[in-house]
This record gives structure tokens, sequence and C-alpha cells, in this order.
């Protein structure tokens, strides 16, 4: 399957919504895989251009998320 860039868009979303935002919410948002996901944010954080780590809500609703798989 061949890669596909991303959006502006798409990156501009996931910037914004990173803090507040799951990973399985994020995937729904933009339609990318988890992997996509995770690598785009760590090269993000890498330039600089996501700062901090998500905030305690988001954090509670990934493990509940969990837990419900």
């Amino acid at each position: 399957m061949p890669r596909r860039g991303w959006r502006i868009d798409e990156e501009k979303l996931l910037i914004e919504q990173y803090k507040t935002k799951t990973i399985a919410e994020l995937i729904q948002m933009i339609g990318r895989n988890q992997d996509s996901i995770n690598a785009k944010i760590k090269r993000l954080k890498a330039d600089g251009r996501i700062e901090g780590g998500k905030t305690r809500e988001a954090v509670k609703r990934s493990l509940t998320q969990r837990w419900s798989k």
C-alpha cells in the first residue's frame, strides 16, 4: 500500500487536538492508523510544534478505552 503524505488540515487538526484527545479519538477524527498518528506526533514534538503531554482527562479516557477492549 503506498504511503500518503499528511495534508495541512490533518496536521493542523492533530496539533490542535493532541492534548485533549486520545489516540483512538484522533484515529476517528483524522482517518489515519495508530502507527501513522504516533509517528507524526513524534516528528511534531521533535520539531517543537507539539509541546507537553496529554491532559489528565484525555489520559483517563485513554485508559478507559483500553480496558473496554
